[in-house]
């Protein structure tokens, strides 16, 4: 299991990167919002799965889920484009979800939901960020 999902979030990364190649045009506003759309479709069904985990106690589908989630940003991370304050956000977003996955291992229920606290501020500040820089 954990290897097919492994499989399928790599062809997911590689299903954006014919998108995201350099070949000196710029994208277009559709072509972007498609893209990101890809992403955070991922991070929204992965995040509502570490919730379902939280409300059933179930460490491993924290654990499985915010793993996921983080090869996903590491995808992300790599594809899209970036500035200044979203790579800060991207940062905040990291250390949370590394913390989620810590807390799920040390089966922490509280340090496991205030982590995944931190980690939607951090989404939501994200999105702030972008809204802001797309104006």
């Amino acid at each position: 299991m954990k290897r097919f999902c492994l499989v399928a979030l790599l062809v997911l990364g590689l299903t954006v990167l014919p998108s995201s190649s350099s070949s000196g045009d710029k994208k277009t506003d559709k072509d972007a919002k498609k893209e990101a759309s890809i992403w955070m479709k991922s991070k929204t069904k992965l995040s509502q799965e570490i919730l379902v985990g939280l409300t059933e106690g179930d460490f491993d589908k924290i654990q499985k889920n915010a793993n996921a989630l983080n090869l996903v940003h590491f995808f992300e991370i790599i594809f899209r484009e970036k500035n200044d304050e979203y790579r800060q956000q991207m940062t905040l977003f990291s250390s949370a979800n590394k913390e989620l996955i810590r807390q799920a291992e040390t089966k922490n229920i509280y340090g496991a939901t205030l982590t995944y606290n931190q980690l939607t501020v951090s989404c939501v500040q994200c999105h702030v960020v972008v809204r802001k820089a797309n104006k």
